[in-house]
């Protein structure tokens, strides 16, 4: 089933879309683009990664599975980004994550196949904690700041940029698959955008941040 932005139900939930798909099209611009993540599991990443590529090859070469805490900003002053994550990670971490099911999102910018993430309230803490130490940042979007805190829906994009017809051809070809992984996140991941020769905008990891072992 199919869900507009302005309804939710059992199965597909409201919320912006990830690091991976809507935010990957801003325009670009002289300053990067920033995103704090959450990363999978090898195992999970993996098969995650191999659905993108079947599905939605432009998004796997855009960045790796993730969860996204925070959506995409600019900021004119990078240093501060770190020790404001890295006291979140502290405080925070480690989060246990429950990953299952399908789910979309249809809205006037993107079409979004996605795998659900179970909002614990664990997890949702530790967005709110990452999404408060960032107010000072600047959104890519303007209507990023109305898909967090408590209308945040975590979730790992599968597939996007496909048409309202693409996406429901798609859910029906995947009906039969139950994509499940439950882990302890012990590490928050900040993201640098990056241009690519074809004018594309690419994510990578710029810095980690764990708890000491």
């Amino acid at each position: 089933m199919l869900t507009d932005r302005s309804q939710q139900d059992d199965t597909t939930t409201v919320a912006d879309s990830s690091l991976s798909d809507q935010y990957t099209r801003a325009d670009l611009r002289p300053q990067p683009m920033y995103g704090v993540v959450l990363d999978l599991p090898d195992d999970f990443r993996e098969e995650i990664a191999a659905m993108r590529e079947r599905y939605c090859p432009q998004a796997a070469k855009r960045i790796f599975p993730h969860i996204t805490l925070r959506a995409p900003f600019t900021t004119d002053n990078p240093r501060a980004l770190a020790p404001a994550i890295e006291d979140v990670a502290l405080r925070y971490l480690p989060v246990r994550v429950h990953a299952h099911g399908l789910g979309s999102f249809v809205g006037p910018r993107n079409n979004v196949l996605y795998t659900k993430v179970e909002r614990s309230d664990r997890l949702m803490r530790l967005h709110e904690a990452v999404a408060s130490a960032l107010r000072d940042v600047r959104d890519v979007y303007p209507d990023a700041p109305s898909h967090q805190f408590e209308n945040w829906v975590p979730h790992i994009t599968i597939a996007d940029g496909m048409s309202v017809e693409g996406l429901v051809e798609l859910m029906r070809e995947l009906q039969d698959y139950k994509p499940e992984c439950e882990w302890d996140a012990c590490e928050l991941l900040l993201v640098r955008s990056q241009s690519a020769e074809d004018g594309s905008i690419l994510w990578t990891t710029t810095r980690s941040f764990r708890l000491p072992t």
